[in-house]
């Protein structure tokens, strides 16, 4: 299934990335955790945040606009890669700016060394966004072989270099940073030289390239804006609303919590280039099939994920950590419900109506702030995981609204039936089918 060249088969392949992808995140959470306590995981945690997230607050779109103007017939690639590099170290710059700005005062809190290795670290922002660019490029190419390679090297070398500083005796917030940031600037920059040798540094149409790039960003922007703020805004807020300790207890329930993100990013990142190149009807029919298959993988594993918990945390963890788990269990639903709502958001982001996604999540993002200052300081870091949880499950009530009011779909759609379970087997089997005729013919 792995080698197929089909929407499956990339499905397939991605999912099998991000398993990797998750091993890799729990052995270096655990080192991370084991070596440096709550309260150091926490300061680490406050340290390396910022320069994805000052990344991905100033995208414009880019990313979700490249891989539709990509897909589209007669489109020219290469003046559309040329014409987001221009726009991507840029706003990058702008971005890293603000953060210097703004950063010393968030962290009051922590000491002055750790404030100053952050501001440091906004070094790295550009090419945060450089990397969710090439991404999208190698997904609207189809590349799914080494834009998969590309996103689990980073974390080979994170844990290669965490267990040299383990063997060194150099365990500390400072050193495990690095670990976490310095794979960023050669991976992106390899990936940049690569397109433009492909593309041969093409200028021309790159006015016209921008503006089209420009025309569907601001319309999804709002959606990768609003997406990324509510990824990180729990973090944001709790590094002023909470100490150290909490954050760090809060953070190992949360990045254990998104193992579920194997699935939704398997999917996510087949589905909407895919869907990009059929017409609406079509596109909404295959949004809503792949959202039934992946919600009941979803629930298996959620069910599995509760039951283990206490055990699985205390082994990979230790006791320290023993608070995180009815955090965990939280946050793992609340990581379900997003899932299934970020998948049907497809169906409205292929099909050329951004504006309903970014709405949706403009919605979650507000909820999400005015949730989480009203219970944290009343609740602790229980009160923020309720927070997510009541806005996830308001959300998905709202995009099955959109889809029901908008679209006339009808609620059995979101069903899961036989029809469904037919064309899984007919997808598997297929694959066995063409082995079997190649295994025919080579007789």
């Amino acid at each position: 299934m792995l080698k197929r060249k089909d929407s499956i088969g990339y499905i397939a392949q991605i999912f099998a990335s991000n398993v990797f992808i998750l091993f890799l995140n729990t052995l270096t959470g655990v080192i991370i955790a084991r070596f440096l306590g709550p309260e150091g995981r926490g300061e680490q945690a406050a340290m390396i945040m910022w320069p994805q997230l000052l990344s991905y607050i100033v995208t414009l779109g880019l990313p979700s606009s490249i891989i539709y103007y990509m897909k589209q017939k007669e489109s020219d690639q290469g003046s559309l890669f040329l014409a987001s590099l221009w726009m991507c170290f840029g706003l990058g710059t702008m971005s890293m700016i603000g953060g210097l700005i703004f950063l010393p005062g968030w962290m009051d809190g922590y000491s002055a060394d750790k404030v100053q290795f952050a501001c440091w670290a906004l070094i790295l922002v550009p090419f945060g966004l450089l990397g969710a660019i090439n991404n999208a490029v190698l997904q609207a190419r189809e590349e799914y072989a080494l834009f998969n390679r590309i996103r689990y090297l980073p974390n080979v070398i994170t844990l290669i270099l965490l267990f040299a500083l383990v063997l060194a005796g150099q365990v500390n917030p400072f050193y495990t940073s690095l670990a976490y940031l310095a794979p960023t600037i050669p991976l992106s920059v390899w990936i940049m030289v690569r397109m433009l040798k492909i593309y041969s540094f093409r200028q021309k149409g790159i006015m016209q390239s921008s503006r089209q790039l420009v025309q569907y960003g601001i319309r999804s922007y709002g959606t990768d804006l609003a997406g990324t703020l509510s990824f990180y805004i729990d973090q944001v807020l709790v590094v002023g609303l909470l100490s150290p300790v909490s954050l760090g207890i809060y953070l190992v329930a949360l990045n254990l919590s998104k193992m579920l993100d194997i699935i939704q990013a398997s999917v996510v990142s087949v589905l909407f280039p895919q869907a990009s190149g059929l017409n609406q009807s079509d596109a909404i029919q295959l949004t809503l099939k792949v959202y039934r298959i992946s919600s009941v993988i979803t629930i298996v594993l959620v069910l599995a994920a509760i039951a283990c918990a206490p055990l699985g945390l205390m082994l990979l963890y230790g006791k320290s950590f023993e608070d995180a788990i009815p955090i965990f269990r939280i946050l793992i639903i609340q990581a379900a419900i997003g899932s299934a709502t970020w998948t049907l958001a497809q169906g409205f982001m292929a099909t050329d109506k951004p504006g309903r996604v970014t709405m949706l999540k403009v919605a979650s993002l507000i909820m999400n702030v005015l949730l989480i200052n009203l219970m944290t300081p009343h609740f602790g870091i229980i009160g923020a995981a309720y927070s997510l949880l009541i806005s996830a499950a308001a959300n998905f009530l709202f995009i099955l609204l959109l889809y029901r009011l908008e679209l006339g779909t009808s609620w059995s759609s979101f069903l899961f039936d036989t029809e469904d379970w037919l064309w899984v087997k007919e997808q598997l089997n297929r694959k066995r089918s063409k082995a079997a005729d190649k295994e025919g013919a080579l007789l």
